[in-house]
């Protein structure tokens, strides 16, 4: 079985129920399938290698969900890139996964047409989009009027998609996630959520997020369920597309949250169809979570994943005991140990590093056998977040070994943004660090040290990184040092250098 049969069985069962609904478009089963298997169709008439891989560069929309779908139908591999990146991290994606095909729209014209004398294994761009198509670009159109290709062969254990995560060397790590990842972690999400064909999923991330891929794509196929598709979160809109749309589960990160809060209570709709919210991406603060409930008459759980593990691990069950400041209990078929340095279980109660095994756990990093080694050992994944779980089972994550900054549950790496600091040539040695931020949850900081005689501005700093990283990896702030604190050893002390920031904003009431 692989992801597209999720999809045929949904149209087989529940033809004419609605599958996904766009703007003033809604689109069945039968015709989602249609759809797909025509575009599957016309990719494999490009004359691609018999497993190709397809970078996915879109906002959420119904051709994100066909190209994706259709990836799977063909045997190939869909690579979504982050709508948000700057040109180089898109080229070092398509560089690093040998994309054969990019499929984009209009938006993103001048980036790819800069980027493609880089791209030697691009051999094609699809241009989803409503205007003319250039002459060396393919009309996503054209392609989905295909007929269907032949069917082949295709194990459960090949990738079906490579999702890049920000990696401590500050490039991104290419997970790849098999149809076998990807169709145990629907399964444990479905034995949660119980989704069938009354459903309607809304999701206020981008389908490139791994965590919306799964629950709000994924996971609405296996039950038959509809897609409403969001383009852009704003609450008051998000919150009357909740009540037009008749939505019973909903997801976000935690800042989403605090932001419908914010909507005066005369202005809330009636959410009566509205049964789970969820949260993920980063720790729900237990006050959002009593207020939110409170305010809404909804229950909102907070889980916890990885892109690595498909990504879901763990969960407050809706039917059952939800703890406030707990990302719950792990999945069904999803097992999980805390571990001290030496790999060995700790007691009840004492944290240590969060390790998970089960058929969701990734293959292994795109071209990274070493990496791969460190992150799976003996079939477990190894998160790098450090973790308790009490006498229930009940897992609380106490911080980030990785030194992870998540901004609006948008993973940052502190070396990624340190990488491209240093480039300037003014800078000798950079440090970037997480921050509280009563929006995103955190923001980016960093501390420099210029090089002897050199001369560079903050602001000058953050302009340089504009060019380089995604507006939500840019430092908010930056701070200009004699020396970086370091232990021993030799190594930054990011923590050091944080809590001193954070006690000065905090004097400052930022």
């Amino acid at each position: 079985m692989t992801i597209f049969d999720l999809l045929a069985r949904a149209a087989e069962a529940h033809p004419e129920a609605a599958a996904v609904c766009y703007r003033e478009q809604t689109i069945s089963y039968n015709a989602l399938l249609r759809l797909t298997e025509g575009l599957a169709g016309g990719l494999a008439a490009l004359g691609l290698r018999r497993r190709p891989r397809i970078g996915l560069l879109l906002p959420n929309c119904p051709p994100f969900i066909t190209t994706y779908l259709a990836a799977a139908r063909l045997g190939g591999t869909v690579i979504p890139i982050n709508v948000l990146y700057r040109p180089d991290e898109v080229r070092y994606i398509l560089q690093d996964a040998e994309a054969d095909v990019l499929v984009t729209a209009e938006p993103f014209r001048p980036l790819v047409a800069a980027l493609r004398p880089h791209l030697p294994h691009l051999a094609h761009v699809v241009m989803a989009t409503e205007g003319e198509v250039q002459p060396d670009e393919v009309d996503f159109r054209t392609l989905a009027g295909h007929a269907p290709p032949r069917h082949n062969a295709i194990s459960e254990r090949e990738i079906a998609v490579i999702l890049y995560t920000s990696g401590t060397t500050g490039r991104p790590k290419g997970a790849m996630l098999t149809h076998r990842n990807l169709l145990a972690n629907v399964e444990s999400c479905y034995n949660i959520f119980h989704v069938g064909p009354e459903d309607v999923l809304v999701s206020a991330l981008p389908l490139f997020h791994a965590f919306a891929a799964m629950v709000f794509l994924l996971l609405p196929l296996r039950g038959a369920s509809r897609m409403q598709l969001m383009e852009r979160f704003l609450p008051a809109n998000t919150l009357e597309l909740l009540e037009s749309s008749g939505a019973t589960l909903f997801g976000g990160v935690p800042s989403m949250f605090g932001l419908m809060l914010q909507v005066p209570p005369e202005s809330r709709p009636r959410l009566d169809a509205l049964r789970i919210c969820v949260s993920g991406g980063a720790p729900l603060p237990p006050e959002v979570w009593s207020a939110f409930e409170q305010a809404f008459h909804v229950a909102l759980i907070e889980g916890y994943g990885l892109t690595e593990a498909s990504p879901v691990v763990a969960v407050n069950p809706p039917d059952g005991v939800r703890k406030p400041g707990s990302i719950g209990l792990p999945l069904p078929g999803v097992e999980v140990k805390i571990v001290d340095e030496r790999g060995r279980g700790v007691p009840v109660g004492t944290i240590g590093e969060l390790a998970v095994r089960g058929g969701n756990v990734m293959k292994g990093y795109l071209h990274r056998p070493e990496e791969t080694k460190q992150a799976v050992r003996s079939g477990w994944l190894f998160t790098g977040d450090l973790a308790r779980a009490d006498e229930d089972g009940y897992l609380y994550i106490a911080g980030r070994k990785k030194e992870l900054i998540i901004v609006g549950g948008l993973n940052v790496y502190p070396g990624e943004v340190e990488r491209v600091l240093v480039e300037h040539p003014a800078v000798l040695e950079a440090a970037a660090f997480g921050v509280p931020d009563s929006t995103r949850g955190e923001a980016v900081w960093a501390a420099v040290v210029l090089r002897p005689g050199a001369e560079a501005t903050p602001r000058e700093l953050q302009i340089f990184c504009r060019d380089r990283l995604a507006d939500f990896k840019i430092p908010r702030g930056i701070d200009l040092r004699a020396e970086l604190p370091k232990n021993a050893l030799g190594k930054v002390m990011r923590h050091v250098i944080s809590a001193e920031v954070g006690q000065r904003r905090s004097r400052a009431g930022e």
